[in-house]
């Protein structure tokens, strides 16, 4: 294959470790293809013809790969326009593009499946391999995303930071807002920062469990009547039962490249609802985009596996494979290569909430299943000091009567 020239494609938000699957791509690739290139900003490098040579990466770069987050190519949410897609083609034919590997989500996985489409019906063969990454955890059939558990570490381990900083100064209530527009794996992964009953998270609140106003108010209002201070996790997505989002960046400028409106902002939202109806101290935390960007809650696992789909992507490749998807499987079954291929087509457009049994108790605990799949992706947390409490004054004794 060696006369073969390979074009690398990143798409949609970044991870803390989609540049190890490219370090891992380029590793398995190195000395296969004819040339290695890589699209810059996602698509639409690829309909500019603005690509980076990947060709020759030292041990020195790939190592420097695996330890930056970000998109090392850049990324983008691009969807092809009216001419767009002829323009790809042609710039994939002038680059003698033979082989090409799609990084990215179910938007990403659907633009493979279309642009594969779109050269097929040109003319031109060219191989395609989908390379899962996403924070959300929402890509089907595959046991998880690269990018995941490394989130969910992020978010698990602020929640047990914050209540510890919040239980030393109570203050009566902090609304913690993860990402997940659609679906609340990473807001569940909160449940493992409580080691005690009474400590953070107290309420969750994932877009797969219709959410009731009234509710959260009264459950969050016994809380702090019995201890005085609670810790709420909600996902960015939240929806009431009508399917409505519970809070929406109004504002038309607003929107992402796909026309939706920004995330974001619910656990405002829900603050300001707590004062005016509680009329308690509440604040929030939006840790955003340093939710899925912290290199120093890079979990090991999700390392392991990002570098996996990316080789496993090229093996692919050099197989005579095309239309699929590397899926990773569950780590109990530790006796395959630990994935699958699945086609694209049945990737794209899918999403991937969490299995409603997990969830049957309302994500007030964390139930044996969802504890089970979450701890070997997000590794052991530090376990902190139980605060102290006031000793009982010691009763004089009869003698001194």
């Amino acid at each position: 294959m060696e006369s073969a020239n390979l074009m690398v494609v990143q798409g949609g938000g970044p991870t803390a470790v989609l540049n190890t699957s490219l370090a891992g791509i380029l590793d398995e690739a190195s000395g296969k293809f004819g040339r290695i290139l890589g699209s810059r900003y996602g698509i639409r490098g690829v309909i500019e013809n603005s690509v980076a040579d990947l060709s020759h990466p030292t041990p020195a770069l790939l190592e420097l790969l695996r330890n930056s987050p970000g998109a090392a190519l850049g990324s983008s949410r691009h969807q092809p326009q009216s001419g767009e897609m002829e323009r790809l083609v042609a710039n994939l034919r002038e680059l003698q593009i033979s082989h090409m590997l799609f990084m990215g989500g179910n938007g990403t996985m659907r633009g493979a499946d279309l642009i594969g489409e779109a050269c097929r019906a040109a003319g031109l063969a060219i191989a395609i391999i989908g390379i899962p990454k996403t924070v959300d955890n929402d890509l089907a059939i595959t046991d998880r995303s690269p990018g995941f558990a490394s989130a969910a570490r992020y978010v698990a381990q602020s929640t047990r930071d914050l209540g510890m900083d919040i239980r030393s100064l109570p203050q009566p209530v902090t609304i913690l807002e993860t990402m997940g527009r659609s679906v609340g794996w990473l807001s569940a992964a909160s449940l493992l920062a409580r080691e005690r009953d009474n400590d953070a998270p107290h309420l969750v609140y994932a877009p797969e469990l219709a959410f009731s106003a009234e509710t959260f108010l009264a459950d969050l209002d016994g809380i702090v009547g019995r201890q005085g201070w609670a810790v709420v996790v909600v996902s960015e997505g939240l929806q009431t039962a009508s399917g409505e989002p519970v809070y929406q960046v109004s504002d038309a400028s607003q929107t992402d490249p796909l026309k939706r409106p920004m995330t974001g902002g619910v656990a405002q939202y829900l603050a300001d609802l707590v004062a005016r109806n509680l009329k308690m101290r509440c604040r929030s935390e939006k840790p955003g985009l340093l939710g899925r960007c912290s290199m120093l809650h890079v979990s090991e696992q999700d390392r392991r596996d990002a570098d996996l789909v990316g080789r496993a992507g090229v093996r692919a490749l050099t197989a005579d494979q095309t239309g699929k998807m590397v899926a990773l499987t569950s780590l109990k079954d530790s006796g395959g290569p630990g994935y699958i291929l699945v086609p694209l087509g049945e990737v794209a457009g899918r999403e991937r909430p969490i299995p409603r049994q997990w969830i049957a108790d309302g994500l007030s605990t964390l139930s044996p299943p969802l504890r089970e799949y979450l701890k070997p992706l997000m590794g052991e947390l530090p376990t902190y000091i139980t605060p102290f409490e006031t000793i009982e004054p010691e009763k004089e004794s009869s003698a001194h009567a």
